[in-house]
């Protein structure tokens, strides 16, 4: 059996298509959704020791962590930053053994540029795809290209600085 298509059937490539390429372009170079703040229940990796770290750079509550079915959140101390203590004792050595149930991510109006960002992307690759970098009395353009096709979505190097403080920067991205 064929796999199926990305995509079903023929997709309206319209402003809300592009809003979402820049969404995941912005979402997949941080490595996590980034905003809103939303309630989500984790499968995380342990590698023994006290401290695991969640695939979150903004945590704002956890309300459950469970290891082999038992209860820990009585048990544990957290940042904001996005990593769990354990008081006493060690995380199983085994991925996916803690699940985490947790609200993390910026409320939208505390993160005003990602919005904004997200506008600039979308336009960008709307009215000029693949445009890596412009000059204006020279008229010189440069597309981002890979085997001679034109690239979507794409994060200008400025825009990926203004992306590091909520990227990220362990494990797979």
């Amino acid at each position: 059996m064929p796999i199926p298509d990305i995509v079903d059937g023929n997709p309206q490539i319209d402003t809300q298509w592009w809003m979402k390429a820049a969404q995941a372009s912005i979402r997949r170079y941080c490595g996590w959704h980034v905003t809103p703040d939303i309630d989500e229940t984790l499968k995380v990796d342990a590698y023994g020791g006290s401290i695991l770290t969640l695939p979150s750079k903004h945590v704002n509550s956890i309300t459950s962590i469970l290891v082999d079915g038992r209860e820990l959140v009585d048990q544990i101390d957290w940042s904001v930053a996005g990593t769990i203590q354990l008081r006493t004792g060690c995380w199983l050595d085994r991925p996916g053994s803690v699940t985490v149930t947790l609200n993390h991510g910026y409320p939208r109006d505390e993160v005003p540029e990602i919005a904004e960002l997200l506008r600039t992307l979308a336009k960008r690759a709307r009215t000029q795809p693949g445009v890596a970098s412009q000059s204006v009395n020279g008229a010189s353009v440069s597309y981002l290209t890979y085997g001679g096709t034109t690239l979507g979505v794409q994060l200008l190097q400025i825009e990926q600085a203004m992306l590091d403080p909520y990227r990220l920067n362990w494990g797979p991205r």
